[in-house]
């Protein structure tokens, strides 16, 4: 024990006092961060450039109200206080030779006029969209070469669609309005359950419990994560490095092959809970910090949350840190990982390709399967435990149990292949190989 915390200490004091342990201390949130604010910062700007379009009206009885409804539009929807918000939408006039021009003919002048900038696109509308069958000219066609920029297209199908719905209510003698306060949509706000409090008041959830119970889980699975992914590829190029640079021959002469890879694995765990220690006290400061963050939110990063957020970490640390450093000992070029490495990262990075999926349906077939294969068992566990509705006591239990067996399996295995793999040299081993010095005694 005593030679493995020697190996710790070292292993340890010399990733956190690099200088790129402490740049990615700042860097990582930063990356993080900047993503969602890029992405707040994307969802919220507004495009204030004004648009030009042209109308192929077949039917010859849309142009006025969509006129109309561009009036009403440019009139309240531009501007908010003074302040521009969005951009102004004309529908432009067809120049002479468009007015000349028919059927293909009119289609390539219009594109021309597109694709020169003069329009951001042009609406066909057919000459039966009137009609309460439909026709072979039923139908609008938006043609742009800047399909992204659907704010317009989208705003003039539902102005042709109103039109449209109100001229065949009128063509059966059907009261429009009536219809409308008929056809009024209720949205649906989603709330948790209600219960009474000890003084038997009852307790209605506002939304905010459901909203946190999501958020919080899915932000400390993708904390845990970052963590796994900064610490264990990391073995890998360590043991591979002292091994290039015949440090390991040394080091195994004074240290038991096991006792050396425990001190790696340890120093990694201690790094990430580092890591963990700043990333989660700095982000319960802030929380704790701003008001307007809901209580739900406070409460949904429980003890036992950071608990359970800290056990499933440490698993998949010993779990990819004992892979990785397997195959980096048994490797003797920086060529060789890459073909062991790659279906490594494929087992990594598996719960989190399914997690949208797993979100959808924590109680679902995906998430159950991945449950109980072990690899994935740290991240998919975690998100069913703390997730509405959760998961099953004797779930939990099982998949536990199979996962820290799995995790003394790959302890174990890690050592044998880093016990033979830290003085072979020569080509890499294959997958086969590897599996043999795991069976052998």
């Amino acid at each position: 024990m005593n030679r493995i915390l020697v190996v710790l200490k070292a292993e340890y004091l010399r990733a956190v006092r690099t200088k790129a342990f402490l740049i990615g201390v700042l860097v990582t949130p930063l990356l993080f961060g900047g993503g969602i604010i890029a992405m707040g910062v994307s969802e919220s700007s507004k495009d204030t450039r004004d648009r030009s379009f042209a109308l192929v009206d077949r039917t010859g009885r849309l142009q006025p109200a969509l006129e109309k409804a561009l009036a009403e539009r440019n009139e309240q929807d531009v501007y908010e206080e003074g302040e521009k918000v969005a951009g102004l939408w004309e529908l432009v006039p067809f120049t002479e030779e468009e007015q000349g021009a028919t059927g293909d003919d009119l289609d390539v002048l219009l594109s021309k006029r597109v694709d020169d900038g003069d329009l951001l696109g042009y609406l066909e509308v057919g000459a039966d969209v009137f009609s309460e069958e439909g026709g072979a000219d039923d139908g609008m066609e938006w043609h742009t070469d800047s399909p992204t920029q659907d704010d317009l297209p989208d705003w003039l199908e539902q102005v042709v669609n109103t039109e449209l719905r109100a001229a065949r209510f009128a063509a059966v003698d059907f009261d429009a309005e009536l219809a409308r306060r008929l056809n009024r949509w209720v949205r649906m706000r989603s709330m948790g359950l209600v219960e009474r409090d000890e003084s038997g008041e009852i307790e209605e959830d506002t939304g905010d419990d459901q909203l946190a119970s999501v958020v919080v889980p899915v932000g400390l699975v993708f904390l845990m994560f970052m963590l796994v992914m900064m610490s264990t590829p990391a073995l890998m190029n360590n043991v591979l490095e002292e091994k290039m640079q015949k440090i390991a021959e040394v080091l195994v002469s004074s240290v038991l092959p096991f006792d050396l890879l425990m001190g790696k694995l340890l120093s990694a765990v201690a790094m990430s809970l580092t890591l963990a220690v700043i990333y989660v006290g700095g982000l319960l400061a802030f929380l704790h910090s701003v008001e307007d963050i809901p209580p739900a939110v406070l409460d949904a990063v429980s003890p036992g949350v950071l608990a359970s957020f800290l056990l499933f970490m440490l698993l998949a640390l010993f779990i990819n840190g004992s892979i990785f450093s397997a195959l980096g000992s048994a490797c003797s070029e920086i060529q060789d990982t890459q073909t062991l490495m790659m279906p490594v990262m494929i087992v990594l990075i598996l719960p989190m390709m399914f997690l949208g999926p797993i979100m959808k349906s924590p109680d679902g077939t995906i998430a159950q399967v991945l449950t109980y294969i072990p690899p994935a068992t740290p991240v998919v566990l975690f998100l069913r435990i703390h997730v509405p509705p959760g998961c099953e006591l004797w779930e939990i239990l099982v998949a536990l149990a199979l996962c820290v067996l799995f995790t003394i399996g790959c302890v174990r295995a890690g050592a044998k292949i880093f016990r033979i793999g830290m003085l072979s040299q020569g080509q890499a081993p294959s997958f086969r190989k590897l599996l043999g010095w795991i069976v052998s005694e």
